[in-house]
């Protein structure tokens, strides 16, 4: 599908360009403007909404008691923080290295085994109850 649009677009925009070049300058001038116009018409529309959606927000915000905003917000902050924190702790305190050279040394020994059998199977259940039991 993607191989059908992008050909109905290379031949959309082929089509779109000759018929552009074979329009008199008169009519080409005349699009221009009109397309301008549409714009400028759209981009008043847009500002008068945005405007509007702002009046409403500080008309909601000056009802409610200052407190309250600031509490939410500091309430909020806290627990990004609280989330970055929890993040960089996975990343900088788990030892990555260590798990990988067990997940290989394991690959390893079924890969040495004489099994006809050629399935890899990661069981991560029985390392998590073995470092469990051992913390």
């Amino acid at each position: 599908m993607s191989k059908k649009l992008f050909a109905g677009i290379l031949l959309g925009g082929a089509a779109t360009a000759t018929a552009w070049t074979l329009l008199p300058a008169k009519k080409r001038q005349a699009l221009r403007e009109q397309l301008n116009d549409r714009v400028a018409d759209w981009t008043d529309y847009a500002t008068d909404y945005v405007l509007t959606a702002l009046d409403i927000v500080d008309e909601r915000l000056a009802e409610m008691d200052n407190s309250e905003v600031a509490a939410s917000v500091k309430t909020a902050t806290q627990k990004m923080k609280d989330k970055k924190d929890q993040v960089i702790d996975h990343l900088t305190n788990d030892d990555f290295d260590k798990q990988t050279a067990a997940i290989r040394e394991k690959l390893a020994q079924a890969g040495s085994n004489e099994d006809t059998d050629d399935d890899i199977i990661i069981d991560a259940t029985s390392d998590d109850q073995t470092t469990k039991t051992e913390k």
